[in-house]
């Protein structure tokens, strides 16, 4: 075995133990066929070990297999029952979140949490300013940025940040189907507070001459792009949707950004975030 299983893995693995097909058992976990088919055969690769027979009818547990499931059952139920009573009477855990990460990635989400994890009440506070853990009652935060983020405070890296160059097909149609990056002179450039733009000056020239629009949340300058309004430079994660309903196509990435998505808590905390919210995350960005 090279390295301990995901909890995520496991669950992804007893669904399709369950199913014997990769299709129902992605339903039954609200991802894609491929996102689980991929983290089965990873974890093959740690363990070692072939847990299934790959037919065209679907899935045959082998006798390894059949061996880890019937073993791995009874602890995943536990896990679960824990879960449910360390929440049992509980108050709502407090998250803080960007608006902007709240609205494009997290409260489309919500259902799946709530069918996850019914026992666990959430209170959603979406503010661009920092929360205060110990000021404001806040149990979690997802940030953007990098590590440190204070004393006391644990963190976990969830995705890279993945700033990319958008526009909608119709902005580029009006271009002439090309965008030329290296003189932005003559584009609309849609930013936000962040003021993503100028970290990248010397890679995207021409951006004091170019027209801007500035907006106070990162969705926004994203809605703006939508609409054929000009360019965006926004983190891939908060934009995947638009990318997949072809609202918009991604001229250039910059992927070797060192920021990133964090989950960011108190020591106190551990418990609750090893046992439901980085496992639930962990799950929703591998789909």
């Amino acid at each position: 075995m090279t390295r301990q299983p995901r909890l995520d893995s496991l669950r992804m693995f007893d669904a399709a133990a369950r199913h014997l097909n990769f299709r129902r058992a992605a339903e039954e976990l609200t991802l894609t066929q491929s996102a689980v088919a991929q983290r089965v055969r990873q974890l093959e690769d740690d363990l070692g070990v072939a847990l299934f027979v790959r037919q065209a009818r679907g899935l045959v547990l082998t006798r390894k297999g059949q061996q880890y499931h019937r073993r791995l059952k009874p602890a995943l139920a536990m896990i679960d029952e824990a879960t449910r009573q360390l929440f049992a009477g509980a108050g709502p855990l407090k998250i803080s979140v960007t608006p902007s990460f709240a609205s494009k990635w997290l409260l489309p989400r919500l259902p799946l949490f709530r069918d996850t994890y019914p026992e666990v009440n959430l209170e959603l506070e979406a503010s661009e300013r920092l929360a205060d853990f110990f000021v404001d009652g806040v149990d979690f935060a997802i940030r953007m940025g990098r590590p440190p983020f204070g004393e006391g405070l644990q963190h976990h890296r969830l995705a890279g940040i993945g700033l990319c160059a958008l526009c909608s097909p119709d902005y580029l149609a009006r271009q002439g189907g090309t965008i030329d990056l290296t003189d932005l002179s003559t584009q609309t450039l849609c930013s936000d507070v962040h003021r993503l733009w100028g970290r990248f000056a010397d890679r995207l020239p021409g951006q004091q001459e170019a027209r801007q629009l500035r907006f106070s949340h990162t969705s926004l300058a994203i809605d703006a792009a939508v609409s054929s309004q000009g360019l965006v430079l926004a983190p891939r994660l908060l934009a995947t949707a638009h990318l997949e309903r072809g609202e918009l196509v991604e001229l250039c990435a910059f992927d070797d950004d060192q920021q990133g998505f964090y989950l960011v808590y108190p020591d106190s905390r551990q418990r609750e975030a090893s046992q439901v919210l980085l496992p639930w995350l962990s799950t929703q960005l591998a789909s």
